[in-house]
């Protein structure tokens, strides 16, 4: 689901001017500058700086109008965060240099716009210059957020500073990790770094109604996991009761041979560990197939369900997660339930009545 976002549109990180969270406009804009980026991509955890000049302006087709939110931006580096050409559905991507722009799918359709049509631009750029163009429609991208896929116009970073007479102004920099664990120490990091002129937020600062939609699911996760868990612990603890019981006899037999109660013990406690090895590898090599298929085709959603999940942001998919920690844990706790339930051999064979169990 992370990932999912990040790769949307916003990054891991992203850096503005310390004045713009109050006043989201254009005159709250950074100074781009080589230093700047270098600074930045200084940290080991930064993979890439990419800049973005972002604003409202109003757009225009024909008889059709709305209010839009225009982007500048490097078209090869947004490609490598946002895999953006893989949402073109019409047209050609964006290059370096390009006079033309990327309208999204659902705005297309509402300014009646198609591949080659003009779209007239109207806008109040850099300490209130007014800015007005017009572009040729170069192609159309399809977000699955709703929200973005109503109102977003990209075009090429320095066609964007021109419209806005804000000459290597942007607003913000959104940054790509190369380790996403490290995201709070490297916000910490950046914003020791770079002073509190600039403001660095991380996407969960950012998107704070989906952190909490993703906690929800975290915590159902949970929920499902313990009872699971519950399942396990009840077969594993019903199968040694019964392994038990059925054996008493030989137990017998073997400590009325000579066998000390502490060696039988040893032995029930190595059977135990080694059928619940068994067991967990049996899970796990039977399990890797089908985890990997999901992985790679992720199950598509359809109906009330998509809605929702592409209303936050997210492609409307419920893919596996191919972490090796997941494995790791699960077959742990699963280990940790057989080791408890070794107790209940080793206590009937401490209490264990020769007598009793050859008659048994």
């Amino acid at each position: 689901m992370v990932d999912n976002v990040v790769q949307a549109y916003t990054g891991y990180i992203q850096i503005f001017d310390h004045r713009f969270k109050a006043d989201e406009s254009i005159e709250h804009s950074i100074e781009y500058s080589d230093e700047l980026i270098d600074n930045i991509m200084k940290n080991e955890s930064v993979s890439m700086a990419l800049p973005r000049l972002e604003s409202f302006a109003l757009a225009s087709s024909g008889n059709q109008s709305k209010g839009i939110l225009l982007v500048g931006t490097d078209p090869i580096k947004d490609n490598q965060l946002t895999k953006l050409a893989d949402k073109l559905v019409a047209g050609e991507y964006l290059k370096p240099g390009d006079k033309g722009i990327l309208v999204s799918e659902r705005l297309a359709n509402y300014l009646n716009s198609g591949i080659g049509d003009t779209v007239v631009l109207i806008s109040q750029g850099y300490h209130g210059v007014g800015a007005a163009d017009q572009y040729v429609l170069q192609g159309i991208i399809r977000f699955p957020a709703p929200d973005l896929d109503n109102k977003i116009i990209m075009m090429d970073l320095p066609l964007c500073q021109e419209f806005f007479s804000a000459p290597n102004l942007i607003s913000s920099i959104s940054l790509d990790l190369n380790n996403e664990k490290k995201m709070n120490q490297v916000v910490k990091q950046l914003q020791d770094d770079l002073g509190a002129q600039y403001d660095v937020r991380s996407w969960k600062k950012i998107l704070t109604e989906l952190v909490q939609q993703i906690e929800g699911d975290n915590i159902g996760g949970l929920i499902m996991l313990a009872i699971l868990y519950m399942i396990v612990g009840f077969g594993v603890f019903g199968t040694v009761q019964m392994m038990t019981a059925e054996r008493r006899k030989e137990f017998g037999v073997m400590v009325a041979v000579g066998m000390q109660k502490g060696r039988l013990a040893g032995v029930l406690v190595f059977e135990m560990i080694f059928i619940g090895l068994l067991g967990v590898l049996g899970g796990i090599a039977l399990s890797l197939p089908i985890v990997y298929n999901l992985y790679v085709n992720p199950i598509t959603l359809s109906g009330e369900m998509a809605e929702t999940i592409a209303s936050f942001g997210m492609e409307p998919i419920m893919p596996a997660a191919w972490e090796a920690g997941y494995f790791f844990n699960q077959a742990g706790v699963v280990l940790i339930i057989v080791s408890i339930a070794v107790f209940f051999p080793i206590l009937a064979v401490t209490k264990l009545k020769v007598n009793k169990a050859l008659r048994a």
